[in-house]
């Protein structure tokens, strides 16, 4: 276990994720701004004069920068003579394609990369509390786990690097997704003088925003079960209503007129009697694949 870690990037991100880590190393960190370096000395971080100078000092590098081009130049900067040996941990969130960059730029001087998302807010990260999604070989992931295990209360090592951002841009696209959903709906209510805090409490019980994962989705699509329930033929009725509705009141709509075209598909394809999470069928056939859990 490293008795120092490394951290270039000291935005807001990168200096809560320096907080957890200072119970249990010595963190010596490097951010381009002044005034961020400024707040990380006064926080107890031991700041370098250079990203270079820190991969000087420490054999585990945590990035946590703005963009991934960003990662690269500041790799070229610290050059491979002072990469020897290093494990470099990205965690801002980049294309799984630019975790194979960031290798390809390290293994001539044997250093190497994975990749540690992270998963909820800027408190979370501060308070230790955060969710790791990490991308990583398995000698590299146990060798930066006492780091990670020091910041994190829920760590999930999802195979080869890479996969914690494949992870974690999945995890995003259904939170950027349903907030479209839960505005328009919302909209559509307050339209008709529907109280928003009415809708909040029916959205919030586990009967309503919660019930297509944990009903729908764990419990009919893992199990491969579509008899009974609520029919597509009944949500592709109700999800046309809501349409005419917001229609007739001028309400604009973008994700829910989307969706309801996959229960068009779905009529057509002979699924109307079905359960209306029998609509994940239609993506199974379309790849080749299982929405079933293996295991």
């Amino acid at each position: 276990m490293p008795d120092k870690v490394g951290l270039i990037g000291l935005g807001n991100a990168g200096l809560a994720l320096a907080t957890p880590l200072m119970r249990r190393f010595a963190v010596v960190g490097y951010d381009r701004d002044a005034g961020r370096r400024a707040l990380a000395s006064n926080a107890g971080v031991t700041v370098a004069a250079s990203a270079a100078a820190v991969a000087e000092q420490c054999e585990l590098v945590m990035l946590s920068l703005p963009a991934p081009a960003i990662s690269k130049a500041v790799i070229g900067e610290i050059g491979l003579e002072r990469l020897e040996k290093r494990l470099i941990v990205e965690t801002g969130t980049v294309m799984p394609h630019d975790i194979d960059d960031l290798i390809g730029m390290t293994a001539p001087a044997g250093a190497s990369v994975m990749d540690c998302a992270i998963v909820g807010g800027v408190h979370k990260l501060a308070e230790g509390k955060t969710t790791f999604l990490v991308g990583a070989t398995d000698s590299d992931f146990k060798r930066a786990k006492p780091v990670l295990d020091s910041a994190a209360e829920d760590l999930f090592h999802l195979g080869r690097p890479g996969n914690g951002m494949r992870a974690k841009l999945i995890n995003n696209a259904v939170a950027h997704a349903v907030m479209v959903v839960l505005v328009e709906a919302a909209a559509i209510g307050a339209a008709q003088g529907v109280p928003v805090e009415v809708f909040y409490e029916l959205m919030r019980r586990e009967s309503g925003l919660l019930r297509p994962l944990t009903h729908r989705f764990g419990d009919r699509i893992f199990k491969q079960d579509f008899e009974g329930g609520m029919a597509t033929a009944n949500a592709h009725k109700d999800s046309a209503l809501v349409l005419d509705v917001a229609r007739e009141l001028g309400v604009p709509l973008f994700a829910i007129p989307a969706a309801h075209t996959a229960y068009e598909i779905a009529m057509h394809e002979g699924l109307d009697r079905k359960d209306y999470s029998a609509i994940s069928k239609l993506w199974e056939r379309w790849l080749g694949i299982s929405l079933a859990p293996k295991h």
